[in-house]
């Protein structure tokens, strides 16, 4: 274990003095000489959120206590530790077990819903604080953009303390328990206090991380050893270069794809700076970006349908959690596959109606897609749209017409491409 707890400035009996003077009884935190705050022995918890090497790491722990979190990741190694409490006696105590350690931890008195966090860390860490926030989905969020490799969460959900608070009979716990819900209490767990509302399953958690956001690679959620709760792990995606290949439904993404992975497209990998096109791998499908991978890829292919928020509530790119995955990209190469109207009408009919309807089955999300792409004006609108939201991301944008022998171009030299389209349409109009 690399350490980075040295030796105490504080003599044995100073140390002494200062548990016989104050009461740390919530955590137990090693002190030098052997001696201990005493309470709960939090060594299992701190042995699924750490690595046993921590060097060169980052730890922002909310809701820090006395500093029992920061005092580990620094014991494994880690550069810079935080804690955020927003009890100042809770910030005063664990400020005075840095000083008797000797060691370099931040500890700061700070409302999270007040003072949003605006640092970056490697490990984030939110422990039993979720229920007792006024707007705990506001705040996770903030979280999350936080949060560079793990974040940390230990919940208060229908377990058997928790329920016990509540009040709530024991079998209908059981099948509370089971269901994704956030159970919202009428005035907290002690009485007329405000404190400790929101109860969150594991399920709900699992819904509100992997399907509602894009950003994490996978979880691992296991029970706590602390009140019957459990702690989930969410990994996020950390991504080299990320190659989104996108375009609307039947344009032709999956033999662009293809093309590239089996060295018959050279041109656009070396644009890519990758001559051997086969080291992108197997392409992510947007539409499945829940789906578990390793949380660390030097290279990954996004399989992309633009149309997508359109044929459901999202409307909007910014909306699209598939798209969530660009914040965890450090370079993003945007290829946008481009099909002519008529064209797509022809190859979604081949593609996905006419063998549907051969079997019996009806695919009336395409057959809604095919008759929008009669309207040559309303796939030009599509393709400026997505246009648009890639303009406000920090990345390289190829246009690629498969029809016209996968002819390369910018988004510029797309617009000037397609004025001839435009024109007999505007003319149409007039």
């Amino acid at each position: 274990m690399n350490t980075r707890i040295g030796r105490s400035p504080w003599s044995k009996d100073e140390i002494e003095a200062l548990l016989a003077r104050e009461d740390f009884a919530y955590q137990d935190i090693q002190l030098p000489f052997g001696l201990s705050t005493g309470g709960h022995n939090r060594s299992a918890t701190a042995d699924r959120i750490f690595p046993a090497d921590m060097t060169g790491k980052t730890v922002l722990d909310l809701g820090c206590s006395f500093g029992f979190f920061c005092f580990e990741a620094l014991r494994r190694g880690a550069k810079r530790v935080v804690g955020y409490d927003v009890d100042p006696d809770s910030v005063r105590k664990a400020r005075l077990l840095a000083e008797c350690m000797g060691v370099d931890a931040e500890f700061e008195l700070r409302d999270i819903e007040r003072q949003p966090l605006d640092e970056k860390f490697d490990y984030v860490l939110c422990l039993n604080l979720l229920h007792h926030l006024k707007n705990p989905i506001g705040a996770l969020d903030n979280m999350i953009a936080s949060t560079n490799e793990s974040l940390a969460l230990e919940v208060a959900s229908l377990g058997s303390h928790d329920r016990g608070k509540l009040k709530i009979g024991w079998l209908t716990q059981r099948v509370l328990a089971k269901l994704p819900i956030m159970y919202v209490s009428r005035n907290g767990t002690r009485g007329p206090r405000q404190v400790q509302k929101f109860f969150i399953t594991q399920t709900a958690l699992e819904h509100l991380l992997i399907y509602h956001r894009g950003v994490f690679a996978r979880l691992n959620t296991q029970p706590s050893e602390h009140k019957g709760r459990y702690l989930t792990v969410a990994e996020k995606r950390r991504i080299g270069h990320l190659l989104v290949v996108s375009g609307p439904t039947s344009a032709g993404k999956k033999s662009l794809m293809r093309a590239l992975a089996e060295n018959r497209f050279p041109q656009l990998a070396e644009r890519l700076g990758t001559p051997d096109g086969s080291v992108w791998g197997k392409p992510l499908n947007a539409q499945k970006i829940y789906q578990p991978v390793e949380p660390q890829l030097d290279r990954m292919v996004l399989h992309h349908d633009f149309m997508g928020p359109f044929m459901r509530s999202a409307m909007v790119h910014e909306r699209d959690e598939a798209n969530d995955v660009l914040e965890t990209a450090e370079r993003i190469t945007f290829v946008t596959v481009w099909t002519p109207p008529e064209q797509l009408v022809t190859q979604i009919s081949e593609a996905e109606i006419e063998p549907a309807l051969a079997k019996g089955k009806k695919r009336r999300r395409h057959m809604a897609i095919r008759e929008l792409y009669h309207d040559p004006e309303k796939v030009l609108e599509h393709y400026e749209r997505w246009f648009a939201f890639t303009a406000s991301k920090s990345a390289d944008h190829i246009v690629v017409a498969p029809h016209e022998g996968s002819r390369m171009m910018s988004v510029a030299q797309w617009r000037d491409h397609v004025a001839g389209i435009r024109a007999p349409l505007a003319a149409a109009g007039e």
